[in-house]
């Protein structure tokens, strides 16, 4: 291992055995991880000249990658030129990733980065163009799944290095999308949106810094100083919550990936948490990256630990979706609860969370008797439209049949007298 910090693993086996697929690629590999020596004996898999076996299902996109890179090398000597800059960088490539690259020859190794790197751009171009004559559109949500993994990534940098170089692909990117820079060439392919400049190692830390970025409910000095956090985030579930006065809202901004919570006068406002397996994957991906780069603040982790407490049974996900807080897309409510509550199988959470003054507010305000009681009044007889006029109307005829009563016994007393 060189002098650079690893920034690509292996998903740790405690966190892939739960869900082998939400971490595997389908259709397309990236980087050298899920490609095996000769020596290694893998069912299936298919060999080339190349030095390694890969698996058939990944055929079709290797064939591909060998089309773009020969469109490509028609113009001009732009291969010769990026490939002396993955040459000058193999080493920091190399480094780039956890495991041993060392068995890959150095040749082969600057050709597979290559080959990756253009394949990467290239899709992503085709896609926003969209090219009716290119095969791969059919097949343009699976791939984009399979850039997103963590163990199927390039370093950023190289892909920066490359293509920031190039001014006809540069050129197409500004007149098309209007993007200055390659990150924003990038995050706009992601359909992802960050107003200052990023700063991202890959693809799946991409979605890790655009959650981090969406704490801005959170003050600077405490977000980023996770060893002052109380050693406390137990919360009661949604329906006790609610059972507590506890009001849920979603919040309303652009973008889908945040981790904003708040809770202010009795609200407690997040973002939709849209059960599917887009974002279970997403989730998963970025997670496992927080567990293995220790050097990051684990904030999508403790957010799903956050969602643990939140949902515990069906009756918490009614709850919440309600609301519009949870956005069922896989079926029937307990799916949604096998899929929060498995997300945070095998991951290793800590003692503190940027949610430690939530999770105080929300078990002061339970607390509160007259909270509580308001609480059941509302949810007993001001439940919807329909029960609020029936309270209301019978409040009225009670007062009616009081003012009634009391109108009798004053001219009953009279006629006494």
């Amino acid at each position: 291992m060189g002098l650079n910090e690893p920034c690509i693993y292996r998903v740790p086996s405690r966190i892939r055995d739960v869900k082998p697929e939400a971490y595997t690629p389908r259709m397309v590999v990236i980087g050298p991880l899920h490609r095996y020596p000769k020596s290694t004996t893998i069912d299936g898999a298919e060999t080339s000249s190349y030095p390694w076996h890969i698996k058939p299902e990944y055929s079709m996109m290797e064939a591909r990658k060998k089309v773009y890179f020969e469109t490509f090398s028609k113009y001009g000597d732009g291969i010769v030129k990026m490939r002396k800059i993955v040459q000058g960088e193999e080493k920091k490539i190399r480094d780039s990733y956890e495991e041993s690259t060392e068995w890959i020859p150095s040749e082969y190794f600057v050709d597979l980065i290559l080959h990756d790197a253009l394949f990467i751009m290239q899709f992503l171009l085709t896609t926003r163009i969209g090219r009716s004559y290119d095969e791969i559109l059919g097949q343009e949500s699976v791939v984009r799944n399979d850039l997103i993994l963590l163990e199927n990534q390039l370093p950023f940098f190289i892909l920066d290095r490359l293509f920031s170089s190039d001014r006809s692909f540069m050129t197409n990117v500004m007149l098309l999308h209007r993007c200055p820079t390659i990150k924003d060439f990038i995050l706009n392919a992601f359909g992802l949106t960050i107003e200052e400049n990023p700063n991202f190692k890959h693809f799946t830390d991409m979605f890790r810094y655009v959650y981090e970025k969406s704490l801005d409910n959170i003050p600077g000095h405490v977000k980023l100083t996770p060893w002052s956090w109380p050693h406390n985030i137990e919360l009661m579930n949604a329906d006790n919550l609610s059972k507590g006065g506890v009001k849920f809202k979603v919040k309303a901004m652009f973008g889908v990936f945040s981790l904003h919570v708040e809770f202010k006068k009795g609200r407690l406002t997040m973002l939709s948490f849209r059960a599917n397996q887009w974002f279970d994957m997403v989730l998963r991906n970025v997670i496992a990256f927080e567990q293995c780069h220790v050097s990051l603040i684990p904030f999508t982790t403790n957010y799903v630990h956050f969602l643990n407490f939140l949902i515990t049974s069906d009756r918490d996900v009614e709850v919440l979706s309600e609301e519009g807080v949870v956005t069922n897309n896989i079926g029937r409510v307990s799916l949604v609860v096998d899929m929060v509550n498995k997300l945070q199988v095998g991951v290793k959470v800590g003692n503190t969370s940027q949610y430690f003054y939530i999770a105080e507010d929300l078990r002061a305000h339970c607390k509160s008797r007259r909270k509580r009681c308001w609480a059941t009044l509302r949810k007993v007889y001001f439940s919807d439209l329909w029960t609020g006029t029936a309270t209301l109307a019978a409040a009225f005829l009670l007062l009616l049949t009081l003012v009634g009563t009391v109108a009798s016994v004053i001219q009953a007393y009279k006629s006494f007298k």
